[in-house]
């Protein structure tokens, strides 16, 4: 019983189950030494220690089964933050994609604006320039009617001057017209009219001086 004692101690010293494995080692030498009684309570011992042993195993197999369970369940949690990773790094690669493709289009957008605007620009330009060319055509048009206008009146007075200088003069008495003048002198009204800067033939008064126009 010394020995088993010792032996016992000896396997709680030692880790695992090989420990054990030297206790049952040791209780087996003993059997075979011993014999009656003492033989009897060695395989007593020998059992206590077996039946202690799977005692021993079992726990040890379901702390290794929970332990298991446990780093089970850690990979899982593992995989699935791995899985959440992953798909988070394809979300952001996809919302940088995003933002790339709005960035270009952004830029696409400003660029056809500005090619859109500057055409604007070009276009009004243009029908201004237009405009003006019309404008100073129409105004070219105008100042050679006026011209031509301002020539021609300068001809007539020319012409009634002229007229003028060769006739003579006729003062108004009661009772004449300008009829009457006209035909006492050959003249006809209008050029009786031009040469006095008369608008209204019927307002003539007595005493008046008419230039005659040359016949």
């Amino acid at each position: 019983m010394d020995a088993l004692s010792r032996a016992a101690r000896l396997c709680g010293r030692l880790p695992g189950s090989g420990g054990l494995a030297v206790v049952l080692g040791a209780l087996v030498v003993l059997s075979l030494s011993g014999c009656g009684t003492g033989g009897l309570a060695v395989k007593k011992d020998i059992w206590d220690a077996q039946e202690e042993f799977s005692t021993r195993q079992a726990g040890l197999s379901e702390k290794v089964l929970q332990l298991e369970g446990r780093i089970s369940g850690l990979e899982e949690s593992v995989a699935a933050v791995e899985r959440g990773q992953e798909s988070l790094t394809t979300r952001i690669a996809d919302l940088d994609a995003e933002i790339a493709r709005g960035i270009e289009a952004l830029r696409s957008g400003q660029q056809q604006l500005g090619i859109e605007l500057e055409s604007k620009i070009r276009s009004t330009d243009t029908a201004r320039k237009s405009d003006r060319d019309d404008v100073l055509r129409r105004l070219e048009i105008v100042l050679d009617e006026v011209t031509k206008e301002n020539k021609r009146l300068t001809a007539e007075v020319d012409a009634v001057r002229a007229s003028t200088a060769e006739g003579g003069g006729h003062t108004v008495t009661r009772g004449e017209t300008l009829a009457s003048i006209a035909a006492k002198y050959g003249v006809s009204v209008s050029a009786l009219l031009a040469a006095n800067s008369i608008s209204d033939p019927n307002l003539i008064k007595v005493g008046q001086k008419l230039v005659i126009p040359g016949n």
